[in-house]
């Protein structure tokens, strides 16, 4: 990663400071340049001659150092240099506690190591001063995270006409919305992820283009949201992905973000509801935009509680279209939704189990096997987040955690024994559900097994290596996720990449951790490795079809990843030169 500490000026206690220009080099790679003669810190470090032979720097602000906004380049194992031991620094020691920078959710921690937490908008991680000063004691290099956490992703749509009352785009034909119902029906997706009733979403068409209105779609508002909603979730998942429908993926998904304020004039619908949840998917998906997930998700859930979607519908008399048990499946979406979230970046849930029906689904009916499956793994995430990541669990003893841990383990255990083969061809798309269940098991093992960090343990031990302690087994999982990334077939499969682009880079900043920490171990160099084949298959999965935002925030994850693995290299690099050299 080409991340850049900030530098600490000295002489803070003078009362004056000498105007200092950045030299040539500290110049070029655009970093802060302390000014130090006869060399400053940078090039001393780099053993690399300091000079002053232009003169457009702009002076040294006598303000704290900012960092630096433009990403250098990512590949910084290119300019690993040469440079002289120091015998203070010690693989054994820890780095600082600090505490957490702008951001939310739970400390990332490896090994009593606290590094920072998870971003507030693009779901990277944001790594904290202290972390970053650690990085820089392990790699040698001046790091800096602030080009990728401080600014806003990309919205659902680049194209931001629509947002000013112009350019609008008209609903689809008619007869495009019922080929993509039905491709949506037939597909894997729809397994999983129920977001229409195709009965009751005959209502939601009448009333979104011919103004027939009615009790299951009585605004024609948020049919109109529902449907542009759903044809731009459908759009990846009503086929072949290379099907030219997912470049309108953004634009319906825009279309139905700006039909929302007319959405919330009208009643609590069901159209609304579903709108709103597509929405959430469709953001969650492919632009990880998470402070947009969250007013979604809140959105939703406030209308499944007006619905009564929270409560198990025991008597469905009277109810011919199944409303009630869809609007049930839809808390089952939203709920898995928000577990999903919270897991991955420590945020406070949104839905509280002990304030919910949690009477699953009949398991019996027909083609609900993905559906169930899928609910009890979101229960399973929700007492992980609950048992390990919540507030009252950050208060836990270490026997306390550690029990939490092995019981934990045992019940993932459980559900992954339970967990059928849903695919017999791995070239079928039934496989995507065999993809992410194998998935979420791994991150949910690396979720549970990395929490031991904070034990008190691991800062008087120092020792992570232990085959079988529970920290190597967090290691091991999180190889796991990168292998089975790898498995995938792009020409085929490419939307998995959809599902699993947080739980890879997690599971990187995972393997990197442990490469910073134990780099001359002899699974360092296979973990390099691992993580440059990962960065590779990554790429492989944009197509020319998918939605400007993908891409945005595949390259963005890209980047992150290759910057890892160019700082995982720097990290064993000076491993090697001051082992050499002692």
């Amino acid at each position: 990663m080409s991340l850049m500490l900030t530098r600490r000026s000295g002489g803070e206690g003078t009362r004056r400071r000498r105007r200092v220009y950045a030299c040539d080099s500290c110049y070029k790679k655009k970093i802060k340049c302390d000014g130090s003669q006869p060399r400053c810190d940078w090039c001393h470090h780099h053993s690399i001659s300091c000079t002053y032979t232009r003169n457009l720097a702009p002076p040294y602000s006598n303000k704290a150092p900012r960092l630096n906004s433009t990403p250098p380049a990512s590949d910084t194992s290119a300019s690993i240099k040469q440079e002289p031991h120091h015998p203070t620094t010690s693989y054994a020691t820890l780095g600082p506690q600090a505490v957490a920078p702008d951001g939310f959710g739970c400390d990332i921690s490896f090994a009593g190591q606290s590094l920072g937490n998870i971003g507030g908008f693009n779901g990277l991680p944001v790594f904290s001063s202290g972390g970053i000063r650690w990085i820089k004691a392990r790699t040698g290099e001046d790091v800096s995270l602030d080009w990728y956490h401080t600014g806003r992703p990309t919205r659902l749509a680049t194209d931001d006409t629509n947002s000013h009352g112009t350019q609008h785009i008209s609903l689809p034909h008619i007869d495009h919305l019922c080929t993509q119902l039905h491709l949506f029906k037939s597909s894997v997706c729809y397994q999983l992820f129920p977001f229409v009733n195709p009965a009751c979403f005959e209502y939601t068409i009448r009333a979104a283009y011919h103004q027939e209105l009615s009790d299951i779609s009585p605004g024609s508002s948020s049919a109109k949201s529902c449907v542009f909603a759903f044809m731009a979730m459908s759009s990846f998942f009503s086929g072949f992905p290379h099907q030219k429908a997912m470049v309108d993926a953004d634009k319906y998904a825009r279309e139905a973000e700006d039909l929302l304020f007319g959405v919330f004039k009208e009643s609590i619908t069901l159209d609304g509801l579903q709108a709103l949840l597509m929405l959430c998917f469709c953001c969650q998906a492919i632009s990880a935009d998470i402070l947009r997930i969250e007013l979604l998700l809140s959105a939703a859930a406030r209308y499944i509680f007006h619905l009564k979607g929270s409560i198990y519908p025991r008597d469905t008399d009277g109810d011919p279209l199944r409303t009630k048990l869809h609007v049930r499946n839809l808390f089952w979406i939203a709920f898995s939704l928000d577990k999903i979230l919270g897991l991955r970046t420590g945020i406070q849930p949104i839905f509280d189990p002990s304030s919910c029906d949690l009477t699953l689904p009949d398991f019996h009916e027909a083609g609900n096997t993905m559906f169930h499956t899928f609910i009890r793994l979101s229960l399973l995430q929700s007492e992980i987040h609950r048992g390990l990541y919540s507030i009252p669990a950050l208060q836990k003893s270490d026997a306390e955690l550690l029990a939490t841990i092995r019981s934990l383990d045992s019940a993932l255990e459980d559900w992954r024994s339970s967990v059928p083969t849903f695919a017999t061809d791995p070239d079928t798309e039934s496989h995507m559900a065999d993809f992410i269940f194998e998935m979420q098991y791994h991150y949910c093992m690396a979720a549970i097994h990395q929490t031991s960090s904070r034990c008190t343990a691991w800062v008087v031990n120092q020792d992570t290596r232990a085959a079988g302690s529970s920290l190597a087994v967090s290691i091991s999982a999180s190889r796991s996720v990168l292998n089975k990334f790898l498995e995938t077939k792009p020409q085929l499969l490419g939307h998995f990449l959809m599902f699993c682009l947080p739980e890879l880079t997690v599971s990187t900043t995972h393997l990197f951790s442990n490469i910073l920490m134990n780099p001359l171990e002899n699974c360092s160099e296979e973990d390099l490795s691992l993580m440059k084949a990962a960065l590779r298959h990554v790429g492989k999965h944009l197509w020319q079809q998918v939605p400007e935002s993908f891409t945005a925030q595949v390259r963005l994850v890209e980047r992150f990843m290759g910057d890892m693995h160019g700082l995982a290299g720097c990290a064993i690099h000076k491993a090697l030169r001051e082992r050499v050299s002692g």
